[in-house]
């Protein structure tokens, strides 16, 4: 004969199945998580070093623009004349 507390040893055993599944379900969740954000560190520091070297590759090329530059021809001052016999 089953007696009420064989089922309320019964359900607390299957609640117990579920939990153990559950921790391991999260575990695994965790290990995976931590498996693929573990190279993050690794990319976010090599993404950090390649933006300044592109920067600094902007600033070069615009230092050498800027060195480029021609300058600009003085432009003389030329007077001109009145036609003659005519009133300026």
């Amino acid at each position: 004969m089953i007696t009420p507390l064989d089922l309320a040893m019964q359900q607390a055993g299957l609640a117990e199945q579920a939990v153990l599944t559950d921790q391991t379900n999260v575990g695994n969740i965790q290990d995976a998580i931590a498996a693929s954000t573990s190279p993050l560190d690794a990319a976010q520091a090599q993404l950090a070093e390649d933006v300044q070297a592109f920067n600094l590759a902007l600033q070069n090329v615009s230092a050498v623009a800027l060195a480029a530059q021609l300058p600009v021809p003085a432009v003389a001052a030329v007077a001109v004349a009145a036609p003659s016999g005519k009133a300026a």
